[in-house]
C-alpha cells in the first residue's frame, strides 16, 4: 500500500471489533470500531474511510438502516456487512443499497482479510525487484541427509505413512541423567505436549514435546540404556518414535526446517561448521562478506546467523551493526576464540550470543537450542494472585459448524488472565468467536455435567488426572477410565479431556507457559471441529 489504509469497524460485539483490529493493524491499516451503531454512523459520516465493515443484527440500529443512512451522505464509500444471521432478503437490500461485501460470521481472519483487500482493489505487494548489481556469489543451501521439520527443539520426517519423531538434547541436558521416559504403543501423542521425558533421582526434570499429533506405532527402546545418541546421533540413532499422524497437513504449518545463515571468510572453517550445522539438522547457507549477505536478510524464513569472529577480523563488528539495522529481529550469534578481542565492539550491537569455540566442544547445540527456541505470547501484566483468584467454570461458543459448544472444567483449573484459562479465551478471541464466559468455584459432578450439556450440542469436560504419565500430557478420554461421565449422557454429547498434573493436586500449577499453550490449542480444536 502507498499510504496507510483507514478502517471503521461496527459491531455491537466487542469481541469482532477487537478482533478486526488484531487482524488489520499489523497489515498496516489504521483501524478504528465503534460498538454502538449510532456513534458509528457518526464516525462513518463525519471522517474518510477506505472501508467500513458493519453488522447487520445491532440494538437501536440495524446494519440495514444504517447502510441507507450512510449512502444518503456518502455514497461511494464500500461496506462489507457482517453477520451472524444471513437471510436473503438482508442480502438483496444489502446489495441494492450498495454494500461491496456479504461476510458471515464466525469467520476465519483469512476470509475477511479477502473480503477488505478484495473491495480495496488491493493483492500482497509485489516481490521486490532483483539487483542486477555484481555481488560476490554466494554458496547454495546445504541441506541435512534428511528432510527435517523442527517445533521448538522436536523435529520430524515428513513423509507419507508413520513419521519418525525425536528431539535434539544438549549434553549438559544429560548429566545426572538417570532413565528416560519414552511413550508406549498406542498411545496418543499431541503437538507441543509431551512425547518422552528425562529423569534425574526419580523426578522427570526435562519434557520433550511432540512435533506431530498422532498415534505412536513404534518406539526406540535402544535410547532407555543410550540416550547420548540425542545429541551424538540425534537422527538416527536418537529418534524417540514412529508416529502415525492424524492431522500432518494441518500441523506441518507449524514446522520449520531450521535455516542458518553462516558468515566465514575461512574456506576450510567454514567447511567444517558447515557439516557440523547440517548434520545437527540445520539448512546452511556460507556467505564471505556483507556485499553476499545483504541480499539474503529480507527473507522471512532465515532469522538465525552464525558470525565467525576469527575469520572477519576487524570487519566483524560493523557487519553485525549492518545485519542489525537491516534485519532487527535476526539472531545474531557470534562465534570466536578465546584470544579473539572484539567481544566488546560487538555486544555493543546487540547481538543474541557470543560464545568461545561451541563447535569444538558441542556447545553449538545448546546455541541452537537458544536461537530457535520459539517466543512465548506474554501473559498480561497486574497482579497474578487476584487473577488466580478471578475462577472460571464454564465457556459457550458457536463454531463454525454452527454449534453450541461447552467447555466445562474443574475447580480452580481455569481463570480469565492467567495460565490455561488466558491461552484457551486469548484463542478464541483470535479466532474471532463470540463467547459467554461463566464464573465460578465447585466441584464438578454428573448433575452438573448433565446440566451443562443440556445447554448445548456438545459439551467438554476438562480435568485434572492422575494417569502415571509426563505432566501435561492430554488423554481423550472416551471410554470414561479417568473422568466418570453420566450413564444418562446416551447421546454421546459429553467428552472428557483429562490432564496429568505435575503432583497430586496440583491442577495445572507447575506446567510451563509453552506446555500450556498448546494444551490450549488442542481444547480449543476440540470445541471447533465437532
Amino acid at each position: 500500500m502507498n499510504r496507510i489504509s483507514k478502517l471503521l469497524v461496527v459491531d455491537d460485539e466487542d469481541v469482532i471489533c477487537q478482533g478486526c483490529r488484531r487482524i488489520f493493524s499489523p497489515q498496516g491499516f489504521q483501524v478504528e470500531t465503534s460498538s454502538d451503531p449510532v456513534e458509528g454512523l457518526s464516525l462513518a459520516c463525519d471522517h474518510d474511510y477506505d472501508a467500513v465493515l458493519l453488522d447487520v443484527k445491532m440494538p437501536r440500529m440495524t446494519g440495514i438502516q444504517f447502510l441507507e443512512q450512510f449512502r444518503a451522505r456518502k455514497p461511494r464509500v464500500p461496506v462489507i456487512l457482517i453477520t451472524g444471521y444471513p437471510s436473503i432478503p438482508d442480502a438483496a437490500e444489502a446489495m441494492r443499497l450498495g454494500a461491496t461485501d456479504y461476510v458471515t460470521k464466525p469467520f476465519t481472519p483469512e476470509e475477511i482479510t479477502r473480503a477488505v483487500r478484495r473491495t480495496l482493489g488491493q493483492t500482497e505487494p509485489p516481490p521486490k525487484e532483483e539487483s542486477h548489481a555484481a555481488t560476490p556469489l554466494a554458496q547454495p543451501w546445504e541441506t541435512p541427509e534428511s528432510d527435517l521439520r523442527f517445533v521448538g527443539e522436536s523435529w520430524l520426517e515428513p513423509g507419507d505413512g508413520p513419521v519418525r519423531v525425536g528431539a535434539l538434547v544438549a549434553p549438559s541436558e544429560g548429566v545426572g541423567v538417570e532413565a528416560v521416559v519414552l511413550p508406549r504403543v498406542g498411545d496418543a501423542v499431541y503437538q507441543g505436549l509431551p512425547l518422552a521425558g528425562l529423569t534425574v533421582a526419580g523426578k522427570t526434570t526435562r519434557t520433550l514435546p511432540s512435533p506431530v499429533s498422532g498415534v505412536v506405532v513404534a518406539v526406540n527402546d535402544r535410547l532407555r540404556d543410550h540416550w547420548s545418541a540425542f545429541w551424538e546421533d540425534p537422527f538416527r540413532g536418537g529418534w524417540i518414535a514412529s508416529v502415525s499422524p492424524t492431522r500432518l497437513d494441518q500441523e506441518l504449518k507449524n514446522c520449520r526446517p531450521r535455516r542458518v545463515l553462516l558468515v566465514n571468510a575461512d574456506p576450510d572453517a567454514a567447511r567444517a561448521q558447515r557439516e557440523r550445522l547440517t548434520a545437527l539438522g540445520c539448512q546452511v547457507r556460507v556467505v564471505e562478506c556483507w556485499e553476499a549477505l545483504a541480499p539474503m536478510l529480507p527473507d522471512p524464513d532465515c532469522r538465525v546467523l552464525i558470525l565467525d569472529a576469527d575469520s572477519l577480523g576487524r570487519d566483524g563488528p560493523e557487519l553485525a551493526g549492518n545485519v542489525k539495522r537491516a534485519a532487527p529481529s535476526m539472531r545474531v550469534v557470534v562465534v570466536a576464540s578465546a584470544s579473539s578481542p572484539w567481544e566488546t565492539a560487538y555486544r555493543k550491537h546487540g547481538i543474541f550470543y557470543y560464545s568461545l569455540a561451541p563447535f569444538a566442544d558441542d556447545e553449538i547445540v545448546e546455541v541452537l537450542g537458544a536461537v530457535f527456541r520459539p517466543q512465548q505470547r506474554p501473559l498480561p501484566s497486574g497482579d497474578r494472585a487476584k487473577a488466580l483468584s478471578d475462577s472460571v467454570s464454564s465457556i459457550f461458543i458457536t463454531n463454525r459448524n454452527g454449534k453450541q459448544v461447552g467447555l466445562f472444567v474443574a475447580s480452580g483449573l481455569f481463570s480469565r488472565d492467567d495460565g490455561l484459562g488466558w491461552h484457551v479465551r486469548q484463542k478464541l478471541l483470535d479466532r474471532l468467536y463470540p463467547m459467554r464466559t461463566n464464573a465460578g468455584i465447585g466441584q464438578i459432578t454428573q448433575v452438573k455435567i448433565l446440566l451443562a450439556a443440556s445447554m448445548c450440542d456438545r459439551l467438554i469436560v476438562l480435568v485434572p488426572r492422575e494417569m502415571d504419565r509426563l505432566p501435561g500430557s492430554l488423554v481423550r478420554d472416551a471410554e470414561g477410565q479417568f473422568v466418570s461421565l453420566p450413564a444418562a449422557d446416551r447421546a454421546g454429547k459429553v467428552t472428557a479431556l483429562a490432564v496429568q498434573p505435575v503432583s497430586p493436586g496440583a491442577g495445572l500449577r507447575g506446567l510451563d507457559d509453552r506446555t500450556l499453550a498448546a494444551l490450549a490449542e488442542h481444547v480449543v480444536c476440540e470445541m471447533e471441529t465437532c
